[in-house]
């Protein structure tokens, strides 16, 4: 029978201290925050990938920088990519090449019209 998670809080995370070895607060449905020797708290969101059925682990960002709303909502929404059958890891992936893509473009554009 699986485990059952308590959701985690606010307070529990700023009371979250550094340790000898790295450890994880569980949020349930694969949501975890990573504390490492040094203190630094991450987001990690850990699924089976669609196409291969393999473990995967998504950074989502830093804390507290990444609110604990802000990540669960990001994890929502990563759920809802897989759904989908998109590896959000992937979607992750593409979106920032776009992205990167745009902006080079309209770098090149404005070297252009000098």
């Amino acid at each position: 029978m699986a485990k059952v998670t308590t959701r985690l809080t606010d307070k529990e995370i700023k009371s979250a201290k550094a340790a000898d070895k790295e450890y994880n607060l569980f949020d349930g449905g694969g949501l975890r925050l990573r504390v490492k020797p040094n203190g630094a708290k991450h987001w990690l969101l850990n699924y089976y990938r669609p196409n291969s059925k393999k473990r995967a682990n998504l950074s989502l960002g830093k804390y507290p920088d990444l609110s604990l709303a802000l990540a669960r909502k990001l994890d929502q929404e990563a759920r809802e990519l897989l759904a989908q059958d998109i590896d959000p890891q992937e979607n992750k992936k593409q979106q920032q090449q776009e992205q990167q893509a745009t902006h080079q473009h309209t770098l090149f554009n404005v070297s252009q019209d000098c």
